[in-house]
């Protein structure tokens, strides 16, 4: 495969995984589980739990994973 050919791949794979985290972190259609997320993200007891309801306010976390 050719480095140009790679770098197209790059950008066809990023731009829907960028549009969902998008959409899941900052629409309004998740705007509920966004909200929960963010509650729990803050009074969750142990650090995991934290992080890992963190995931879905972060569109950078979210991307990642």
């Amino acid at each position: 495969m050719t480095e140009k050919l790679q770098m197209l791949w790059l950008f066809v794979l990023a731009a829907p995984i960028a549009c969902v985290a998008w959409t899941v972190t900052h629409e309004e259609v998740f705007s509920e589980l966004h909200d929960w997320c963010e509650k729990r993200s803050r009074t969750a007891r142990t650090l995991a739990a934290r992080k890992f309801f963190y995931l879905f306010t972060c569109e950078y976390c979210f991307s990642h994973y």
